[in-house]
């Protein structure tokens, strides 16, 4: 019985040994891959390359945001994200300064242009408004889109005015869809100098080109002239007006 007894314990000693040489230590966790830049970093960095790519023309300047945005995405992709949605953040704030500075430059040049011109429709004049409103306001952007279509409109805006029975210069100017004031027909006159021979005659059926919303100063040089030019003399040609028409005083 007792070498029944040792027999056994021999065996389970030995099954002991075997399993503990069949067992391996668990392999080492394998090393973590590199985690990609939060999402808020990647964020910050697309927000400021719109800001940068939204640039056009006449306004392309966006300062230094490009070499700005190339240092948060070496600090996104060096893991350091505080660091770069900060640089991201700078570099969108630098881009907006700029392009937005550079239309407040802008406007103020087109605004004087707009100033400008005389005659202006009330839906023109609201325009021109609104435009003062959002540059009062920063809104640089906005106000150089209303103001470069309104400039280019009132230099574009020109109708023909078909002469009847019974027209003169001063009551084609005076008419409320012309001028409104009889005073600015040399403006009418030095627009056509090559169909009207004599300021004080015009005939039936003349188509006359004239200009729908002339620059103030002219219109203001017109009032003068008219006013000081003295009484048509017969029909005859007045050296006066050939000489005011080719810009003399």
């Amino acid at each position: 019985m007792k070498n029944l007894l040792k027999q056994s314990a021999v065996l389970l000693l030995a099954a002991g040994l075997m399993a503990g040489c069949a067992t391996k230590p668990a392999p080492a966790p394998a090393a973590a891959a590199p985690q990609p830049a939060a999402a808020a970093t990647t964020q910050a960095i697309s927000d400021a390359q719109a800001v940068v790519a939204s640039a056009q023309a006449p306004c392309t300047d966006t300062g230094n945001a490009a070499d700005l945005i190339s240092q948060a995405q070496a600090a996104a992709t060096a893991g350091d994200n505080a660091k770069a949605q900060q640089l991201a953040a700078q570099a969108k704030q630098v881009a907006t300064d700029a392009i937005n500075a550079c239309y407040c430059a802008k406007v103020k040049d087109l605004l004087a242009q707009a100033q400008g011109y005389h005659g202006l429709t009330a839906d023109q004049q609201a325009r021109l408004t609104q435009a003062q409103t959002d540059e009062t306001n920063g809104n640089c952007k906005a106000a150089y889109d209303t103001l470069s279509a309104l400039v280019a409109e009132l230099q574009a805006a020109k109708m023909t005015y078909s002469v009847v029975k019974g027209d003169s210069l001063w009551r084609i100017a005076g008419k409320s869809d012309v001028y409104g004031n009889p005073y600015e027909w040399p403006l009418i006159y030095k627009n056509n100098t090559d169909k009207i021979k004599h300021a004080d005659l015009i005939y039936p059926k003349q188509d006359l080109d004239v200009v729908r919303n002339p620059l103030q100063a002219d219109a203001d040089a017109a009032t003068a002239y008219a006013k000081h030019r003295g009484a048509w003399r017969g029909h005859k040609a007045d050296r006066k007006d050939k000489k005011y028409a080719a810009g003399g005083n």
